[in-house]
């Protein structure tokens, strides 16, 4: 078996690295020839997002179920992307957020377009696909370094939309239910907001089928037992086989793979004592890695349920949790991102997933949403204002500048 680079034990995605080629061009995705980076560069990246994800696993809300489904890829991308345009305090949080202290902008960036190209792929048994784009406000204007980075190393189209227009939110759902082959259709709701100023989107597809796919035949309803002490009878596969297994340290795990081993989901089964809450708490990057040498391949059976979920949540509190604070206030820095004078800060982080699993394999998908907006100027208090005496005025257009009409009123009678 290939060596697993990047696992996530749980939540049910599982990102892994294998066969790099040395073309900037892969599948559907096309990485600027000029740009410079290396086909290994993503190891950089690999345990900040492995970290992130661990991080937050407890700190992410449940659904009503009590179900948890991200993707920590997604969102350090879109994290990524947006770090490109911070500055000063809101940088070092972010990169503190994102497990990234010590990683230079310019190698994060190289990192990420490797790990796109690398993760990049389009076969009969896996396709798995990235896309990034940027919707922006038509009032603004991106600097031109942050244009080109985010181009570049991201593969990221930029559109402009008129935020007045009832079409901007269609755009922008048309482009997610796209980029995740309908799986995911609705990001934003209409209409925008009216201090929306940018939107930067990541979109992660992934389909892929089993190595040794389950036998529908097998497939039947049994208990599955809730963590408050309730039932429910669900379906049920079944594949009797060899398996990379282990056990031991409270729980159990086994590896089920998709096509040439290329692709795996990891499984993990807490010991019937442990509850899920206590168990997550003792996850983390160091802990799994070395959790990694104890698989051994051993025949056994496998019970997996089939079933389908989709996951939503925001993010800005379990970021706030991890150190990204000032992002979220108006004392936010993003003073690389948009061209003039704005202050801008991230009104919200949104995450949506989709999961299939069935006895052929594995479809999901993830898009992160991080929605930058226009913070109000900060009121000094009341004031009072009473023009009882001689005063001046003018009447400006706002688009050009122009001064309409100047005036200087001594007697208004």
């Amino acid at each position: 078996m290939k060596k697993i680079i990047a696992t996530l034990a749980g939540a049910g995605l599982l990102m892994v690295v294998a066969g790099c080629g040395t073309s900037q061009e892969n599948g559907n995705l096309a990485i600027a020839e000029a740009v410079d980076f290396g086909t290994t560069d993503y190891e950089r990246i690999v345990a900040p997002t492995n970290d992130l994800a661990y991080e937050l696993l407890d700190k992410i809300e449940t659904d009503d179920d009590g179900n948890v489904f991200f993707s920590p890829t997604s969102l350090w991308m879109a994290l990524a992307i947006v770090y490109n345009g911070a500055d000063g305090e809101t940088k070092t949080e972010m990169a503190e957020a994102m497990q990234a202290q010590g990683i230079d902008v310019s190698d994060m960036n190289k990192a990420n377009a490797s790990l796109m190209t690398a993760l990049n792929k389009d076969s009969d048994d896996i396709q798995l696909t990235i896309a990034n784009s940027i919707w922006l406000n038509n009032d603004f204007n991106l600097q031109k370094d942050f244009a080109k980075r985010t181009e570049d190393y991201f593969n990221a189209e930029t559109q402009q939309i008129d935020i007045s227009s009832s079409d901007a939110s269609k755009k922008i759902n048309d482009w997610v239910k796209k980029a995740t082959n309908s799986k995911i259709d609705k990001m934003v709701d209409n209409p925008l907001d009216s201090d929306f100023v940018g939107l930067v989107l990541n979109a992660i597809y992934f389909k892929g089928d089993w190595t040794y796919p389950f036998d529908k035949k097998l497939t039947e309803k049994r208990t599955f037992h809730l963590e408050n002490g309730t039932e429910k009878v669900v379906p049920f596969m079944k594949l009797q086989r060899k398996f990379y297994y282990m056990a031991g340290n409270g729980f159990q795990a086994v590896k089920l793979t998709y096509a040439d081993d290329e692709m795996s989901m990891t499984v993990v089964l807490p010991d019937e004592n442990i509850g899920m809450k206590d168990f997550k708490s003792t996850l983390s990057a160091e802990n799994w890695e070395l959790f990694q040498t104890d698989f051994n391949e051993s025949e056994g059976t496998v019970l997996l349920p089939k079933f389908k979920m989709e996951y939503e949540t925001e993010l800005n509190g379990a970021l706030e949790a991890l150190g990204m604070t000032s992002a979220f206030t108006e004392n936010a820095d993003f003073s690389h991102m948009v061209e003039g004078d704005a202050n801008l800060f991230i009104s919200t982080v949104k995450q949506k997933t989709y999961i299939n699993v069935n006895e052929k394999g594995t479809e999901a998908a993830a898009v992160t949403g991080v929605q930058v907006d226009m913070a109000s100027a900060p009121a000094d208090g009341p004031f009072h204002m009473e023009m009882d005496r001689p005063f001046f005025l003018m009447i400006t257009d706002e688009e050009t500048g122009v001064v309409l009409f100047v005036g200087y009123i001594a007697n208004p009678q």
